[in-house]
């Protein structure tokens, strides 16, 4: 196919959740999507959505965990569009375990998907941003990678992995004119978290300065500001999406002082 007059983005999970959030994002901003997720349901629904917008979309059934399903899938994306302009690695899963407590499922799980799949799809997608010269990858990075808590031990590492990743990742890129960054939320509204909101919802806000719960949106505007020139000179960076969650111990005390709690 002709290489495509539009700029192109991937998202890898793409198919609910913050994922869908950044591709509904960029398909309303002139952008053609390629959907990638283990679920190809998901991503048909959510390529469907973004037909709508008037984004040419392309699901992709693609499991993060394993080189030939990757490279498979954005070979397509080359196929297809002949050119990626943004590679979002959204892929991942959040289980809580305390260390001694670990079982290998768990472990092998979060490592593989979490950080296994930031490095799979990298590779993949510099495959087609190398010969174009340009490009911005965008990981998922987390609060926990940089302000651990307890029985997230193993999610924290695998997140702490990406943050390293991103930097060294920033550097080796640079000489192609490729940027790599990541954005670093806590508690976003989506399914995967939604439980923790549900249970503990008074606890949670009394971490967060902000007092208020993130959303997908506010996330795909962070990934907007790296893919754009916007941040033409930011590169290797980690921007929290959080509320303020870790800037201090503990920020219901502003609150209190403020008369508001």
């Amino acid at each position: 196919m002709a290489r495509s007059d539009k700029p192109v983005i991937a998202v890898t999970g793409g198919g609910q959740g913050i994922g869908r959030g950044i591709l509904i994002y960029f398909a309303e901003r002139g952008y053609d999507v390629a959907v990638l997720d283990i679920d190809i349901k998901t991503a048909q629904d959510v390529a469907k959505e973004c037909t709508d917008l008037g984004a040419e979309s392309l699901a992709i059934e693609c499991d993060v965990t394993k080189w030939e399903s990757v490279d498979a899938a954005y070979q397509r994306i080359a196929e297809h569009f002949g050119r990626l302009d943004v590679q979002v690695n959204n892929a991942g899963i959040f289980r809580r375990e305390r260390i001694m407590d670990s079982t290998p499922e768990v472990v092998e799980a979060l490592i593989n998907v979490n950080l296994h799949g930031v490095i799979n799809s990298s590779r993949a997608a510099l495959k087609i941003m190398k010969d174009q010269g340009a490009g911005s990858i965008i990981n998922a990075n987390s609060i926990l990678g940089f302000f651990p808590d307890h029985g997230l031990g193993v999610y924290g590492a695998t997140k702490a992995g990406v943050n390293i990743l991103t930097r060294v990742l920033a550097s080796e890129c640079a000489p192609y004119g490729i940027r790599v960054n990541a954005y670093a939320p806590s508690v976003t509204d989506t399914a995967m978290v939604h439980h923790i909101i549900e249970q503990r919802p008074e606890a949670k806000l009394n971490q967060i300065p902000m007092r208020e719960f993130g959303n997908v949106e506010q996330i795909a505007k962070i990934c907007w500001f790296f893919a754009t020139d916007q941040s033409e000179y930011t590169t290797g960076a980690s921007i929290p999406c959080d509320g303020g969650a870790w800037a201090v111990q503990r920020p219901f005390e502003s609150w209190k002082a403020a008369g508001k709690l």
